[in-house]
């Protein structure tokens, strides 16, 4: 019993050392989003869309600039969508990265992921990365927030190439 209690013990002070090495990088996005033409309406309700969309973004460490996609999404009879994006981003200091997002929830609302598929020098210890991400439609656009967990150690890098 007592070595079961050690092991325990040695399990959960892992998992608290394990859990205060991570940091946080938040991104947030204010896309405009207007779909008016590219639009295949089905019999049932549903429909397929497609759709280019633009705005500022911001991040944790200082960083800010645009942010372009090109959406392509299926809404069903219930308004439960799958979307494919990809986008290209680039910072006031000209770095550019570029991700593919991907969402299968509610049209107006939902949970997300994100991956970095490619970056520069400012952004490469993101390459590869996926993470989570929430959205919330409004008329004529919406609010993108990121939040992937990251080593202390990328954490680091990212703060060392900050605008903070």
């Amino acid at each position: 019993m007592r070595n079961f209690l050690i092991i325990i013990f040695v399990s959960l002070l892992s998992f608290y050392s394990l859990a205060q090495e991570t940091k946080e990088y938040k991104f947030n996005w204010y896309p405009s989003i207007e779909v008016e033409d590219n639009i295949i309406n089905f019999p049932d309700s549903s429909r397929y869309e497609t759709y280019d969309t633009k705005g500022v973004w911001e991040d944790n460490f200082g960083n800010y600039g645009i942010m372009r996609c090109i959406v392509s999404q299926f809404i069903n009879k219930r308004q439960q969508i799958s979307l494919d994006a990809y986008c290209e981003a680039e910072d006031f200091e000209k770095e550019k990265f570029w991700t593919a997002l991907k969402r299968n929830s509610f049209n107006k609302a939902g949970i997300g992921k994100n991956k970095y598929l490619h970056t520069e020098k400012k952004y490469k210890i993101l390459e590869e990365k996926e993470c989570p991400y929430a959205a919330q439609i409004i008329d004529g656009g919406g609010v993108f927030k990121l939040l992937c967990k990251i080593t202390i150690d990328e954490y680091n890098i990212l703060k060392k190439y900050s605008n903070q």
